[in-house]
């Protein structure tokens, strides 16, 4: 009996210690709500910057209409 509650303490050493590592290696994981946190955050900053490039190309499109407009209007070919 002594030698099997020695041998049980034993695996129980080793058992914790292994468990200590794995914990360890655990803790650098990303978990799903991280995961699912980083998605919103990257969704956010994307229309944000989407949003950004909208307004600056509806500018670009909106100055490039009046500049053709006016040379229509006031160049003259001859």
């Amino acid at each position: 009996m002594q030698e099997r509650l020695a041998r049980f303490e034993k695996f129980e050493i080793d058992t914790r210690d292994r468990l200590a590592r794995i914990e360890t290696r655990l803790d650098m994981f990303a978990t799903k709500s991280d995961l699912n946190a980083l998605k919103a955050d990257l969704y956010k900053e994307l229309h944000k910057e989407l949003h950004g490039m909208t307004w600056k190309l509806l500018g670009g499109a909106s100055a490039l209409v009046t500049a053709v407009y006016f040379i229509a209007k006031n160049v003259s070919v001859y």
